[in-house]
């Protein structure tokens, strides 16, 4: 049995008791409302004849007595039978064929004499059933006897009949319009919330979130919507957080591998490069200055160190490094990188500049390191600024908290970053460069950097406008 078909039969079952109970009241009065009529019609018709009889008697006319009851039962269609009875309640006279109800009514004939009031009834015997009305027949010493006049109720039985049909007629109508609404209301108000809920449910372990439940009601239905569409995006949130974990696990687990292949492609290549790396410097000290060798030497000589520092960048991507803190003068350590960096702007036709401000106090940091992080984030604007486009290095005083410190801070006029990739742009392994240009772990790097020196990264972009990405360095590491 449905849900729909429990909830109506508990709303409806008292609905049903109450109205059948109602119908019962309302029959039984209907059918005494018709039979009270019935019997006050017969005594009508009673009271003329007896008015009738006791004239005759008064005028010692018995044989017309006779003759007027019969007449009277052939001509009326109310009077099936009449009935005269003498002062000690036995039947003298008889009108009329019917048999239904030929025992003397003895205790009804006692209290019409005694009283002198007329009384009526409604009996049935076997299927047929009949209306008697009895009178009292005075004559000049008092009632001397009693008239009963008899008819068949079948009129009356039809009547009733007809009323018990009307009323279950106009119940069952009611009951019929009682069932739809309650039937509406609750497919509108319970079973539709319910079945909305059911699907979304459903939705949900088939790991396919459909749109939010509506909210649109106070009730327990609406608490229990919102409810679930707070779980539903918790759980969206939650798998997207654990799949990320897991894709980050599995690319940790092959920058690990990396990791190891590098370290011994740094060993292979490090003793060759070592060796032709001596060999070059010894050959350059000998060749004297002037001679044309000398520029293939210290070509061979610088490619071989560029060779070293892209196997050492290799290696510090995956293998973590020691802080090696020094004061560091930032305006000097932006400066010997500047000349390199404004070469690789040019050759992107993008404007390099610089702003640090002046008197910069020194802060003890890595310069190696934060090499790195400068390195990566003017790389990063040049892969996202088109030619023409210009980007600023500039470095001031700034406090976080109470906390005094520096800021380093790279701004560009490039496309920008979507809202959506925002906050999620120092995620490792998350890059927007064409496949093959980058491995995503260039931010995630500097942030790693910035916050082991105890300082911070953030970004700020606007799509079409450009990025500004600052580190705050604190002066004095907690």
């Amino acid at each position: 049995m449905g849900l729909r078909t429990r909830l109506i039969l508990i709303i409806l079952l008292p609905a049903v008791v109450a109205i059948g109970a109602h119908g019962a009241v309302r029959v039984g009065q209907e059918a005494g409302q018709v039979r009270w009529e019935e019997i006050q019609s017969l005594a009508v018709t009673a009271t003329a004849v007896q008015i009738a009889v006791e004239n005759a008697f008064r005028d010692r006319q018995a044989f017309d007595v006779r003759r007027l009851l019969s007449e009277m039962v052939d001509r009326q269609e109310s009077i099936d039978r009449i009935r005269l009875f003498d002062r000690n309640r036995a039947p003298t006279f008889a009108a009329g064929p019917l048999t239904v109800g030929d025992a003397v009514p003895t205790e009804m004939l006692a209290r019409v004499m005694t009283t002198g009031a007329g009384e009526g009834s409604y009996e049935r015997r076997g299927a047929r059933s009949y209306l008697a009305y009895i009178v009292p027949v005075r004559g000049r010493s008092g009632v001397e006897g009693a008239l009963e006049i008899v008819r068949l109720a079948t009129a009356t039985d039809r009547k009733i009949r007809e009323s018990i049909i009307d009323i279950v007629v106009r119940l069952g109508l009611l009951l019929v319009v009682i069932v739809g609404l309650t039937a509406l209301a609750l497919q509108r108000q319970v079973i539709g919330p319910l079945s909305r809920l059911t699907e979304g449910i459903q939705n949900l372990r088939r790991s396919q979130p459909g749109p939010p439940l509506p909210i649109d009601r106070p009730d327990e239905l609406g608490r229990v919507a919102q409810a679930f569409n707070e779980m539903a995006d918790r759980l969206v949130v939650e798998t997207d957080r654990a799949m990320t974990l897991e894709n980050d696990l599995r690319r940790a687990a092959t920058v690990a591998v990396a990791g190891k292949l590098a370290a011994s492609l740094a060993h292979e290549v490090g003793t060759p490069l070592n060796i032709v790396s001596g060999r070059a410097e010894f050959m350059l000290k000998s060749v004297p200055p002037g001679d044309a060798r000398r520029e293939d030497l210290e070509g061979i000589v610088a490619q071989i160190d560029r060779i070293s520092r892209i196997i050492t960048s290799l290696l510090d991507t995956v293998r973590p490094q020691a802080l090696q803190l020094e004061p560091t003068d930032l305006a000097a350590l932006v400066d010997r990188l500047f000349p390199l960096l404004r070469q690789a702007a040019r050759q992107r036709d993008v404007a390099l500049l610089r702003q640090v401000m002046e008197g910069l106090p020194a802060i003890q940091v890595d310069p190696n390191q934060l090499q790195q992080v400068l390195i990566n984030l003017v790389l990063n604007a040049l892969d996202a600024t088109p030619a023409g486009g210009r980007i600023e290095i500039s470095a001031r005083s700034m406090a976080s908290g109470d906390r005094p410190g520096i800021a380093l801070v790279v701004s560009d006029t490039g496309v920008g970053i979507s809202p959506e990739l925002l906050p999620r742009v120092f995620d490792a392994f998350l890059t927007t460069k064409p496949r093959g240009k980058g491995t995503g772990l260039g931010l995630a790097i500097c942030r790693d950097i910035a916050r082991a020196h105890g300082g911070d990264i953030w970004a700020e972009s606007t799509v079409g406008a450009g990025s500004t990405f600052t580190v705050w360095l604190p002066l004095v590491r907690e």
